[in-house]
Formats: structure tokens, C-alpha cells, sequence
């Protein structure tokens, strides 16, 4: 019997094993270090490795649909790993179970076959892997070497990890994504589309819950950029604006795929909620990688509709009107509606036309600080490999004049005679300047908020005078609402710990509706220039007696405390997507970036692909990556960054044989 399962299942495919056991342990070694839910992890791990294995094609539709909520960061404090990484790796663990448990069927068989055509194309994913490799180890040694930490942050060892992840990913789905082709084209297609619009889906509700909760959602003057669930924006950057522009087109997608009108109109809800997510982005680069692609995307099914014919090309370019056809009536409608949208947004508040006008002396001030990301390059080593990825915010603000970090976190233990090591947490605030005080904090997310007024008891150490801000303030993320709070002046004092029970002043955290209840979220901080303070045994008290923090201690690391900035984000994004990878990958990783995103256009415009109902907007979704990426960083961005080499990979992948036509989704 074990001779007959060796023989038939596993030495056809040793490499496919080897591969899903180490996803396996890795997966299950996340799961089961969850700050929050463990046990509870673990087992979802499982049983979606069995899910894959059982339905492979599954995760097709999975993944794009759950990443955009699969963080919370902001509840667990980890930034290097997230619930993301644990769904991918069970993805992989599972298919790759599947190839190495399963006997290969005659379609399967093909996912082993090597065609002479596709050996170059071999070598580009070989090239992209073997200098990704190489900027992660760069990018370790570049910070003093390999530490491991769950709660690491982006100036240590494991932001390079963070980085590398979703090129690494990318790479490892290659073979499960070229086996979902070769089984059915179409209904890969099929998946992949109808995951990109559940995943928007999920975007667009919580962007209406974001701004009903906050800044309301007819309020287009007051200074409120949406995130949605994009949490790594924390620290800025443009996550949710990549997300969007990747996925509009799909929205495009499930209009014209719908066959009947009720899904048809369920579409275009989403297209409406969709413009609307992308104008209270208020940033001009999603209204211009929006509307380029969108343009592009026209233009590709025009040539698709008349069969690449010329002459055909310039006939009628909207059919004619049949007051039957209640598919033109309700396209006619949706177009005046978005266009009343973009009106309302332009026309009810002050907040875009600020943008807009600003937008000269914005890109001004972008340019210089594109100017000093490139002086972190220093000499041909440098410029050939890059400075290692993830290491842009720590080189960033350690050279650049003035581009310092706001503030900082750094969880310390020290022994204690007799007892167990006392654990606290060291914030610091700006190191020279002024102006950035306050604009960085140590947060937690606080659910059992009273409508009375809080206190704060904690213990605090300083050697010299540091000036502390403690608040309880309903916050989304970046923006805050209501607030109660206390600034105190700390000196040092006649024991080196002093303990403090401070009263927070303001108005009661009341102002959530039933349905959009608002976040709140208790944040201290290090304000004065220079300043360091050490930090135990936080308790936030209020009217209830069950405690509102988690980990006030710090026995557990950093789990719970999420840092989090305001306001100024300079050092952590280069915000452009070719110089951030030319800084942390070099000229190398750069031209290969570059080859791989050619390769995949031409291949849906002008190759092979280009007969295949999905090319247009595959193309037309990473021409709008590549357009964002001219004014906003993607790689440091592991979710965003991981979907853009997910589409280039199918996108190259794909075959006309897969089919020209695509069902509803």
C-alpha cells in the first residue's frame, strides 16, 4: 500500500510537496502566533488548505475578494505579517497539496510540460525571484543584519520581509495560476474578474461607512481623504488610490458581462459607489489613472467588437437606439449619473478644487523629494542593486536633511532583581524639529468607550524633560473626530519611575450613529523636539470597571499598540513607483519590472492574448497601476503590491485558447 501511494502520487511531483509542506508550517506558525485569535486561526488555516486542495481554483476568486480587509493591524500591532499572508499561504499550501497528492490528469500534465516558447518567460520570473532574493539580502544586511521580531517596524531587519512578500508570493502562484488556464481559461477568467469586483465591493461599502461615520458623506469640504480598510496607510502612502484604479475596470467588466437586469443594475450601483470612492479619495492621481485607462479600455473592445478591422473600427460607436433595449436606456441613465456624481463632488465643497489648484506647487515640492530619494544612491553598487528593499524610510530619514521621522516606538524589557523582566515601551518624539511634534503616537484601538470622561494611569520614566500628549479620540485612522485629552510636562523625578493618573478633558465620545458607529482610538505621544520617554503599565479608566487596553503591560511585545502618524509622511514613501523600485532594487530590478510589465501589455494588446474577452481589462487595469505609480510608491504596499504582480502574471500567462467570451459574474 505505501509502496503504491509513493509510486503514484508523490514521486511525480517531489518539488510540489516540498513546497506546500513549507507553506504549510509557515502559515500554521502565523496562525498560531495571532495576537488576537490563535486557536481560532489555526483551524480556519486548516480547514482552507483542505478547501484548496479539495475546489484548487477556489482561491482564484478568494484572494483578490478578501484582500482588501484581511488586516488588522491596527488591533493585532503587527506591520510585517498580516491575516493577507496567512490566506495566501494556505492558498498555496493546498494547491500545491493538490499537484503533489493528486495523480496528474492529461490537463494537469501540462502544467509540468515546458514549451520551448515559454523558456524565456521562465527566465524573467528566474530573474525577478534571484534579485528580489538579493535586494532582501541587501536589505538585511544594510540594517546591521537578520533579527526576527513579530512587532518589528520599517526602520528594522523585517520590513525588507515585508517588502519582498508580495513579489515572493507572486512568484509562488505561477504554476497554480498556469494550472487554472490550462483547466478552463474561461472560468479562471471568470474567478479572477468576479473576485476583483467582490473585493471592490467590500472597498465601496466601507468607504460609505468611513465617511457616514466621520466626515459625512455629502461633506466634500471638510480636509478628509478616504482609506477604506487600507490600514498600511498608517503612514501614508496610496494604497487604497491603487486599489481603486486596479480595479475599476472590472467594474466595467460586470456591466457588460451581466445578462440580466437585475445584476446589471447591481453593477452599476457599484459602478456609482465606485466614483464615488474614487472622488473622495480627493487625489489626482486616481482621476487621472482612472480616466486614461478607461479611455484605453473603450478603445481595446471597440477593436475586439469589430474584429480588428480598420475600416469597421470607425463605424458607429454607440449602436443604435432601440427604445426596447433596455440595456442602452439604463447605460444612458448610468452615465448621466456619474456625471452628476464627479458635478456634486466638484461642485459641493471647496476640499478638490484646493487640490487641484495646488497641484503645481505640489509637484514642485514632489520633485525634490524625488531628488533627495535619489541621492541615497551612492555609487555603482548602489545603482546597479539598490539599497535593499524596505530600506528607503530608515536611509531616507537618516540622510536627508530634515527628512526626519516624526516620532518613534521601540518595545525594551530589562531585568529586575528577583522578578520577572520589566517590559515597557520607549516613544520618542521628533529629533529636531519643532513642527512635527505630535504628528507620530503609539495607538489602540478601544471598544468599551464610556459617554463620561476617562482617565489615564501609567507609569513613565524620563532623564530629561519630555512633553507628553495623551488622547481618547474617535479615529478612523488618520484623521481624528472628538477628543479627550492631557498634555503634562515630565521632569525627571526622585525615583526613576514615576506613576501617574492623569484625567482627559473634553467633550463625550458620543457622536456615533447606529448605522455607522465610529472607531475610537487611544493614541500617546512624545511632542517636544528631542524628546524620550519611557513608558509601563498604561490603563486607560473609565465608568466601567472591565479594563479598556489591552497589553497596558507590554508583557506581550508590541501586540495591541499600533504606531501611527498624522499629517506628515515624507520619510516612509518616495511616492513614485519606478523610483522606489530603482532606490531598493537598482537599475537591475528596475529594467526587469519594467520588461515584465511590457511583456504582459503587449501580450494582451498586441499578442496572443489580445482575442480574449478579459485582455482589455487586464490591460487597462495595469496601465492604471503603471499611471499611479507616477506620483505614488506600490512596493511598499504588500496587499496592493501583490495584486499587481498577481494580474502580470495571469495576464502573461494566458492563451487564447481560454476562450473569447465571458459569462455574468
Amino acid at each position: 500500500m505505501l509502496r503504491f501511494l509513493f509510486k503514484d502520487f508523490f514521486l511525480k511531483n517531489p518539488a510540489w510537496l516540498l513546497v506546500s509542506l513549507g507553506c504549510f508550517v509557515a502559515g500554521a506558525a502565523l496562525a498560531w502566533h495571532h495576537p488576537l485569535w490563535p486557536r481560532a486561526m489555526l483551524v480556519v488555516f486548516g480547514l482552507w488548505c483542505v478547501a484548496v486542495a479539495w475546489r484548487p481554483g477556489v482561491w482564484l476568486f478568494l484572494v483578490p475578494a478578501c484582500l482588501p480587509f484581511l488586516n488588522f493591524s491596527p488591533w493585532t500591532g503587527w506591520l510585517v505579517f498580516e491575516e493577507f499572508d496567512i490566506l495566501l499561504l494556505g492558498a498555496l499550501a493546498g494547491g500545491y497539496g493538490r499537484l503533489a497528492w493528486s495523480r496528474l490528469s492529461v490537463d494537469e500534465s501540462k502544467v509540468a510540460h515546458v514549451s520551448p516558447r515559454s523558456i524565456p518567460l521562465l527566465g524573467l520570473f528566474a530573474l525577478l525571484g534571484v534579485t528580489g532574493v538579493s535586494a532582501l539580502f541587501r536589505g538585511f544586511a544594510d540594517a546591521g543584519g537578520f533579527t526576527f521580531d513579530w512587532y518589528a517596524g520599517y526602520t528594522d531587519a523585517l520590513n525588507s520581509l515585508r517588502v519582498f512578500k508580495s513579489l515572493g508570493f507572486a512568484l509562488l502562484f505561477v504554476p497554480l495560476v498556469r494550472r487554472e488556464l490550462e483547466r478552463s481559461g474561461t472560468l479562471a477568467s471568470q474567478r479572477l474578474a468576479s473576485g476583483m469586483v467582490a473585493g471592490l465591493t467590500v472597498v465601496t461599502l466601507a468607504v460609505l461607512w468611513e465617511r457616514a461615520a466621520f466626515p459625512g458623506l455629502l461633506d466634500f469640504s471638510r480636509h478628509y481623504r478616504t482609506v477604506a480598510l487600507f490600514w498600511e496607510m498608517h503612514v501614508g502612502g496610496a494604497a487604497i488610490d491603487a486599489y481603486l484604479v486596479l480595479a475599476v475596470p472590472f467594474v466595467v467588466w460586470a456591466l457588460i458581462s451581466a445578462r440580466r437586469p437585475w445584476i446589471w443594475a447591481a453593477a452599476a450601483a457599484l459602478a456609482l459607489l465606485t466614483g464615488y470612492a474614487c472622488l473622495t479619495t480627493f487625489s489626482r492621481g486616481v482621476y487621472l489613472a482612472v480616466a486614461g485607462p478607461l479611455l484605453l479600455l473603450g478603445v481595446l473592445l471597440r477593436v475586439q467588437m469589430t474584429g480588428f478591422n480598420a475600416r469597421t473600427f470607425w463605424g458607429p460607436l454607440w449602436p443604435r437606439y432601440r427604445p426596447e433595449d433596455w440595456r442602452t436606456k439604463a447605460s444612458l441613465i448610468l452615465m448621466l449619473a456619474l456625471v452628476a456624481e464627479v458635478a456634486a463632488v466638484r461642485g459641493g465643497g471647496s476640499f478638490m478644487m484646493e487640490r487641484l489648484t495646488n497641484t503645481e506647487q505640489d509637484l514642485r515640492s514632489r520633485v525634490d523629494h524625488w531628488q533627495h530619494g535619489l541621492d541615497l544612491l551612492d555609487g555603482p553598487t548602489d545603482w546597479l542593486l539598490g539599497k535593499g528593499l524596505g530600506r528607503f524610510p530608515a536611509n531616507y530619514a537618516a540622510k536627508v536633511v530634515q527628512g526626519e521621522f516624526s516620532g518613534g516606538v521601540k518595545w525594551r524589557d530589562e531585568p529586575v532583581p528577583g522578578r520577572a523582566a520589566n517590559a515597557f515601551v520607549t516613544v520618542r518624539g521628533p529629533a529636531t524639529l519643532k513642527r512635527l511634534g505630535g504628528q507620530y503616537a503609539l495607538t489602540q484601538r478601544v471598544t468599551n468607550v464610556a459617554k463620561g470622561l476617562h482617565r489615564v494611569s501609567l507609569d513613565v520614566r524620563v532623564h530629561k524633560q519630555a512633553d507628553i500628549y495623551l488622547s481618547l479620540c474617535e479615529r478612523h485612522l488618520l484623521y481624528d473626530g472628538n477628543c479627550q485629552e492631557e498634555f503634562i510636562s515630565v521632569m525627571p523625578g526622585e525615583t526613576e519611575w514615576q506613576h501617574m493618573v492623569l484625567p482627559l478633558s473634553g467633550v463625550p465620545l458620543t457622536g456615533s450613529l447606529w448605522y455607522a458607529p465610529r472607531l475610537s482610538m487611544f493614541s500617546l505621544s512624545v511632542v517636544n523636539r528631542g524628546g524620550v520617554a519611557d513608558f509601563g503599565n498604561v490603563r486607560l479608566m473609565g465608568p466601567y470597571p472591565q479594563p479598556s487596553l489591552e497589553n497596558g503591560n507590554f508583557s506581550r511585545g508590541m501586540a495591541h499598540w499600533f504606531p501611527a502618524a498624522q499629517t506628515y509622511f515624507l520619510p516612509w514613501h518616495i511616492d513614485n513607483l519606478f523610483l522606489e523600485v530603482l532606490i531598493e532594487r537598482g537599475s537591475i530590478g528596475l529594467l526587469l519590472f519594467i520588461a515584465l510589465m511590457a511583456y504582459a501589455l503587449w501580450h494582451l494588446i498586441f499578442g496572443r492574448a489580445r482575442t480574449l474577452a478579459l485582455s482589455g481589462y487586464l490591460a487597462a487595469s495595469l496601465c492604471a497601476a503603471l499611471l499611479v505609480g507616477l506620483v505614488s510608491s506600490l512596493m511598499d504596499m504588500p496587499r496592493v503590491a501583490f495584486l499587481v504582480y498577481l494580474l502580470a502574471l495571469f495576464s502573461i500567462q494566458t492563451m487564447p485558447e481560454a476562450g473569447r467570451r465571458l459569462q455574468r459574474p
